[in-house]
Formats: structure tokens, sequence, C-alpha cells
């Protein structure tokens, strides 16, 4: 979820206050943009499988499976990018996936980072995913189990909500790429030793969290090969990634919805994932679900302040298996070398989710 406004929330927002964080003058739906997505509903994709999970106990042991060791991109079976359909990533992967936690002293703060391993030797892409605002990282944990069981190491945080501005988490996320990470990568022991190819990282999150992925791919020039927006609030009250995307230099994609995207809504469509699109340079995409709204994009078991966004009527969980399938994919194609996703991801099932109504795609 988006940075809500503070007094909203003091307020007891779950009594109707709206989360908007946009100006006063927030433009209404649609924004005078032109805007991809349709009323059609929600077809049935992909099932939401999370993938197994291999000691989610925190002790950073590997569990060892003698799938997917190959540290290279797999191929996996059954996935032909060629032809209309979800592809492989609307499933789990050939690696098992472990848990373990890590505390980061950043110039800024102290605080917990869960990474998602995988058990293929390395050394393996990385993925940050910042949460939305309010929201815990478990939240987001299909995204990472998914990522991971197809060999990326992927690192959740909960997002610390009043605790950080949202400059301070980009700057914590330069200092993970640059300094935490490298230092965790080498040694002659720990989770993460020879795990990471620093050369191939990525960046994502939802809400306040695709903005702060936005900036931080801005910030670290050279060092991202792509970034994923889920559902992305470029809120104003922070510095706006839509005034340097433009140079931002690396493929980038978002997957949002527009039922909340009122100016009084948790997506207001001045800020919303569809005027990052319009920003954005090539090549870049934005795929609209039908009638999803803005925390549809994660698990609701673990959703803070959920009902501020309830505008949408699409089944919550394959609004997230969808979104689950196309971050994988996007992924895979920027940081894993599969050409077969396809540049407006037509090996991951664009095509009969268009022809289904369920989404709706935009590319450049």
């Amino acid at each position: 979820m988006h940075h809500v406004v503070v007094s909203c929330l003091i307020a007891i927002a779950l009594t109707g206050c709206a989360a908007s964080e946009g100006p006063a003058n927030g433009a209404g739906a649609g924004g005078g943009k032109t805007n991809p997505g349709n009323d059609a509903a929600a077809n049935t994709t992909d099932g939401e499988d999370a993938g197994t999970v291999g000691n989610p106990s925190g002790n950073g042991d590997d569990a060892g499976s003698s799938v997917g060791e190959d540290a290279g991109y797999v191929t996996p079976s059954g996935g032909d990018g060629s032809t209309l359909g979800d592809g492989p990533y609307g499933n789990p992967g050939p690696n098992t996936v472990t848990t373990t936690s890590f505390s980061i002293t950043s110039p800024n703060a102290t605080y917990t980072t869960t990474a998602y391993i995988p058990s293929s030797a390395g050394p393996n892409p990385v993925v940050i995913l910042s949460s939305g605002f309010f929201q815990d990282g478990v939240a987001y944990a299909a995204y990472a189990n998914r990522l991971a069981s197809w060999g990326v190491v992927t690192f959740l945080r909960d997002d610390p909500s009043l605790g950080e501005s949202t400059a301070n988490i980009v700057s914590d996320v330069s200092y993970e790429v640059n300094t935490w990470l490298p230092s965790q990568n080498t040694g002659s022991s720990g989770a993460l030793v020879g795990k990471l190819d620093l050369t191939r990282v990525g960046l994502a999150g939802h809400s306040r969290g695709g903005q702060i992925a936005l900036l931080s791919g801005e910030a670290l020039t050279g060092k991202v090969k792509g970034v994923f927006g889920l559902d992305p609030v470029d809120t104003t009250t922070a510095p706006e990634a839509a005034t340097t995307i433009a140079t931002i230099g690396v493929p980038l994609a978002f997957i949002g919805e527009t039922t909340d995207n009122a100016s009084s809504g948790c997506a207001p469509a001045d800020v919303d994932f569809l005027t990052l699109y319009e920003g954005a340079v090539t090549p870049a995409v934005a795929i609209t679900v039908a009638n999803a709204d803005h925390t549809m994009f994660e698990d609701p078991a673990s959703c803070s302040f959920c009902t501020l966004c309830t505008a949408g009527t699409a089944n919550q969980s394959q609004v997230e298996s969808t979104a689950v399938r196309y971050l994988t994919a996007f992924f895979a194609r920027e940081l894993l070398g599969d050409t077969s996703v396809g540049a407006a991801f037509a090996g991951a099932g664009a095509g009969l989710d268009v022809a289904a109504g369920s989404i709706t795609i935009a590319s450049k």
C-alpha cells in the first residue's frame, strides 16, 4: 500500500478515510492519459503456488537439492515461448528455497531483511523487493519464493512505515547493493557466500515500494538490470521517480490496476503506474489487470489497512498469481537470459490473458 496520509491513519483510517497522498487537486480517474485497462472480469490464470520452502527457520542451512544446481539459466520443461501460453513461470522452478534473516546496519537505520535463497550453487542473480507502505515483507513471500525457485536470490524487508522516509529507504537499497551484498558474498562462511552474482541485480516493489525501486534504480546507474513495479505509486511527498525515469537506462515493467485511481484513491491517476509508464522510455511494458484493486497484489492475510483499497471485483488470488508470473518472467528475461519471454511477455501468457479479457498490455 502506498504512503497513506499520516493524519488519515491517526484518525483510524478503517472508518473510511481515503488513502490519498497526491496533491489536493489530484487528477481523477484516467488523469488525461491513455488507459489500456478494460472492464472484463479477471479469468483464472496460473495456480498460486509459492513453491516449496525448505528450512524456514532462518538458520542459513541450504536445503541441498540436487535439482537446479547449474548456476546458469535452466531451460524449463514444457515452456515454449514461441507459442501463446503462460510459459513456465506460473509454476515453481527446479530449486528448493531456504530463508535466512539478516540484520543490516546502514547509515540510516538498523533493520532486518529476509533472504530467499535457491539451492543452486551460484552465483545467482539478485532481486531486492520493497514492501508497500505499512506492509510486512511476508505479504510478498509468493514473489520471493517463485523467484528463488528459479534461481534468483530475493530479499524482502518490512516497510518501516513512519520510522523512515522514502528517501532514507532508497538510500538503504543503495547501501545494500553497493556495500552490504558484496560483504556477504565473500568470506569463508555464511548463507550468502559465493551465492550472489552482483552483475545481475534487479529491483521491484509494491506501491510506495515500487517508487522506492524506481528511485533506487535511478540512483544505481550501471548496477541494476531491470525494475518491476507492482501497482507503484509515485507519491508526491517524496522525491518523484517520474522526474528522472526517462534516464533510468534499464528495462521497466509495471503491473497495476485502475479501480483505485480516483484522486481520493490508493493509487491516484496522476501518480500511478500508467503515469510512470508514460514517462518511461523504451523498453517498457504496462500491464493493467481488469477489475483488480491496489492491495490484490499481496497476500491478504498479511496486508495492513487493506480495507482502504477495496474497489476491485476481481479474484484476489488470481490477481496475485498473475502478478507473480509476470514479475518472475520479467526477471527471468533480464537476469537469467530467457529470451523466450519476449519483449511484451508473449512467452509468459500475455496473448491468452489479453484474449480472455483479464489484462490489457501496452509496450514500447
